[in-house]
């Protein structure tokens, strides 16, 4: 009985150990150079280093006042792409969402 609840045990802690080490993830890997720029009611983004994803967001008012405040994001894309979003109103503000 004991040798069983010892083999249990042991089970266990193996389980638990594989589970956070199979868990942990590698070094965060972002992109960098990155830089947001608007044309009209365009919003653009794009890295130009390091690896991962971004995509360009931007928030405002809608063109349309029943809507009133609104916030879009455009595709995720690679390190070198352009993401952009079509934002149908005045940006307040703008940027780039950063993926790993």
């Amino acid at each position: 009985m004991r040798r069983n609840r010892a083999a249990a045990v042991s089970a266990t802690a193996l389980l638990t150990a594989s589970l956070v080490l199979g868990s942990a993830s590698p070094a965060h890997a972002v992109p960098t150079g990155c830089t947001t720029w608007q044309e009209g009611y365009v919003v653009y983004s794009q890295c130009t280093g390091g690896t991962g994803t971004q995509a360009a967001w931007a928030s405002g008012v809608h063109v349309n006042p029943m809507v009133g405040w609104i916030e879009m994001s455009g595709p995720r894309v690679g390190v070198g792409e352009i993401s952009s979003v079509n934002f149908r109103g005045t940006v307040w503000y703008r940027g780039t969402t950063l993926y790993d």
